[in-house]
């Protein structure tokens, strides 16, 4: 996989996005912010499958193959990434179980990308990213972050709460974005 420079730019402003919204002097509760950001990554690769999303209910628990098929890409993109960074991972602790995943994010699915999504959709616009690359910066992102709280709560459990937030992201119905449907309205010129 390709990393583009935009792509690595928007990981940037995502980064900056979920430290100014979640941050309070600096601080973050490390597994809120992993988890928000790989919800926000797993979001946006769902939307880049085309669904009708505005037809079901948000929070909603969406499965598809395409999600079972591409999500992975999005813990490979993240694994990679902390290689990079020498971050050394003990493959016995990356089972995803509770007690490898540290303390419970203060934010739920739904809340986070209510937090963030609109944001983020227009950093995706303006480093002319698609969904699905988009979806890619944020994962970068989200490894950045899993690489900055690796001292206080480690790496295994950072990787594990970003691996679940990626498939909570991807398989839940986002909020809705108010006037964000093209299709919704209609043109000043058209009867009905």
């Amino acid at each position: 996989m390709q990393i583009t420079e935009q792509q690595n730019r928007a990981a940037g402003d995502f980064v900056d996005l979920i430290a100014g919204r979640l941050g309070a002097g600096r601080a973050i509760h490390p597994e809120t912010a992993i988890a928000t950001s790989a919800r926000l990554s797993g979001s946006l690769l769902l939307r880049s499958f085309g669904f009708d999303l505005d037809s079901q209910e948000p929070g909603a628990v969406l499965l598809s193959n395409e999600a079972n098929e591409q999500g992975p890409a999005l813990v490979n993109l993240l694994a990679a990434f902390l290689a990079a960074g020498k971050v050394e991972l003990d493959q016995t602790k990356l089972d995803g179980t509770a007690e490898h995943r540290g303390a419970e994010p203060n934010l739920s699915t739904e809340q986070s990308l209510a937090l963030l999504q609109e944001d983020a959709l227009q950093i995706a616009e303006r480093h002319s990213l698609s969904l699905r690359q988009a979806a890619e910066a944020a994962a970068l992102a989200t490894g950045f972050i899993v690489k900055e709280c690796v001292a206080s709560i480690g790496g295994e459990t950072g990787f594990n709460v970003a691996a679940f937030g990626f498939v909570e992201g991807s398989k839940s119905v986002p909020p809705r974005i108010p006037n964000r449907n093209p299709s919704a309205s209609k043109p000043w010129y058209r009867f009905w």
